[in-house]
This record gives structure tokens, sequence and C-alpha cells, in this order.
């Protein structure tokens, strides 16, 4: 076996094997000196080296493509985007947070991703559009009794915005934030227990952003973020 077989990198026993997994495809990208536009193995391929489910890899591969590591590219393949080592991936280990960190988590949100959906509908291209049209796409289709599915797809809603708007920093902060609490993002997405006002109101963000009015989008935005927010606050007091 050399070092850079994928048999080298094990899996360990975790309780969230996909947040295991999101490091462990990144080990498997520096073991074979992946650069970006280099392509991935498949995901079944990818699957099979971990001995997982299908479904476990798509959402690991989904939290990296949040956080720009891999792009997948339907029809086409998965592909490296970049190989930064700092960037910030969920630590397996930590413990489950409080309701108080749920709700910081939607407050930090909130002071960021109003200006990042301006900035999308100043620099939004049409390949930008179309890609997130195709999320919105999906994430329709997964609105009844698909939350496991949804919940990331949502966030690669928010996460693609980031990018949109060009700021590196914020982008990167943002995605983190969606990586590393992705369980926090399900509870959200429990308790708000609305997925269908949700999803109209990604919708309208989404057209204010296509429409290039930068305004709007952080206006809608604004509401989408404090609307949950305040539902959730009140149903974790209550």
């Amino acid at each position: 076996m050399t070092a850079n077989s994928p048999d080298d990198i094990a899996i360990l026993p975790r309780p969230d094997l996909s947040r295991q997994l999101t490091e462990q495809i990144i080990r498997l990208i520096a073991a074979r000196n992946l650069q970006p536009g280099d392509r991935l193995p498949t995901m079944r391929e990818l699957a099979a080296t971990f001995s997982v489910a299908t479904p476990t890899i798509r959402e690991a591969l989904r939290r990296l493509q949040a956080t720009g590591v891999i792009d997948i590219r339907h029809g086409s393949g998965i592909y490296v985007m970049q190989t930064s080592q700092e960037l910030m991936i969920a630590n397996p280990h930590r413990s489950e947070l409080d309701n108080r960190a749920v709700l910081d988590l939607l407050a930090a949100r909130l002071v960021i991703e109003p200006h990042l959906a301006s900035l999308a509908a100043e620099r939004r291209t049409t390949d930008d559009i179309a890609r997130l049209e195709a999320i919105l796409l999906e994430a329709e289709a997964l609105l009844s009794g698909h939350d496991l599915e949804l919940s990331p797809r949502n966030m690669d809603f928010h996460g693609h915005i980031a990018r949109i708007a060009g700021n590196m920093i914020l982008a990167s902060v943002i995605n983190s934030l969606i990586d590393v609490y992705a369980h926090e993002q399900r509870v959200i997405l429990a308790l708000y227990d609305a997925r269908e006002e949700d999803h109209r109101e990604h919708v309208t963000i989404f057209e204010a952003i296509r429409d290039g009015n930068p305004e709007t989008a952080a206006e809608h935005m604004k509401n989408h973020l404090q609307g949950v927010l305040q539902v959730i606050g009140s149903r974790l007091e209550s």
C-alpha cells in the first residue's frame, strides 16, 4: 500500500459521519495532489472508497461545495476548486450547542447576509443565476419529508449568494458558519416548520438578485432572516 492510497484514509467511528467525511475528502485531495480544476472520483466511487451510503457522501460533498473546496457540476462531475488548508472544517468532537447558540447563529447571519445579497445583485452573472435557480428547483422537490436533503440545499442557496457577492472574506465567514453549524441549521429548519414559506422567501431573494436590484435583495434577505429569528426565538422560549 502506498502513502497516497485512499485506503490510508481510514474513517474512524464518530457521531456525525458526514462531518468526518469532509475531512477525509480533503485528505484524499491532498493525498492525490489534486489541483483546482482536477476532477474527483464520482459520488458512487467516493461512497465505495469510504464504505458509506451515497446520501452520506452527498451531504459531505455539499458541505465542501458550500466552503468553496469543490464544485459539483451536474452531468459533468465533481471538481476541485481550491486546496487551502485554512478553511474552517467542522469539528466532529464538539458538543451540542445550546439554544443561545442557535439564536446567535441566526443573528450573525443577519448582520452579514443582507449585504452579501446586495453585492450579489450587482455582480451576478448568467451562470450564477442559472446555478441559484437550479438549487431552488432541487429544494422545491424536497419540501415534503426530506429535511436531511432539504437543509443542505437551502444552505447551498445562501452559500452561493455569498460566493456571487465576491467578498472572499465575508463569503468564507458565511460558508464556514454554514458548514460548522450544519446540525443547528437542521434544528432551525425543524423548529421554523414552514418549509414552503421559507422557499417562497428564497425565491423573492433570488428574483431580486436576478433582476439586479441590490436594495430589494438586501431587504428581502433581512426580512427573511429576521422572520426566522423571531419565530425560532419565540419557540425556544416557550
